[in-house]
């Protein structure tokens, strides 16, 4: 049970943090389409969490007392931190660029959660939990996929030349 109680509270949090991490960026990526996909993972990241705690309740663990969430300061930040001079050549396009890196770290975060998942379906004997990480799981490879293609997709635009030597 000590095992069940860890993993969901972890996958918990991990769920959360993924629900921060798109409200977060829902307002600072450029692409409208990125906007609309991050503010839909808002919402499944959320009901992630409820599914989750769903599962936690059942099992007979209390639920976590606690959802932190991590504020950013805006007020301490440097007008432009950029170590890359404006008119450089390897920014083309700097609002893409800003695109490219956080639909990169979507695909990482969601290709963990997927891992991760599929890692502790494989160590949980109760049936109800195992089957709602392997749904967790299914669901977050299909996050996974939908951020690799935006990815892949990011790159070429932005960086063409090189897109053959990062995908095989």
């Amino acid at each position: 049970m000590n095992k069940i109680k860890t993993v969901i509270e972890y996958a918990m949090r991990m769920e959360n943090d993924a629900r921060e991490f798109y409200s977060f960026n829902l307002e600072r990526v450029e692409a409208p389409e990125l906007r609309k996909l991050f503010g839909e993972l808002v919402e499944m990241e959320k009901s992630h969490y409820n599914m989750l705690s769903r599962v936690y309740e059942k099992m007979g663990i209390t639920p976590l007392p606690i959802n932190i969430s991590w504020v950013v300061d805006d007020t301490a930040h440097e007008v432009n931190t950029s170590i890359i001079a404006d008119n450089s050549e390897l920014v083309s396009d700097e609002k893409s660029i800003s695109d490219l890196s956080v639909v990169r770290l979507a695909y990482l975060m969601e290709s963990d959660f997927a891992l991760f998942y599929k890692n502790a379906s494989e160590q949980i004997e109760e049936p109800e939990v195992k089957k709602a990480l392997l749904e967790l799981s299914e669901w977050e490879k299909q996050h996974q996929e939908l951020f690799r293609v935006k990815y892949e997709s990011l790159l070429k635009k932005s960086w063409s030349d090189i897109t053959s030597i990062i995908f095989k």
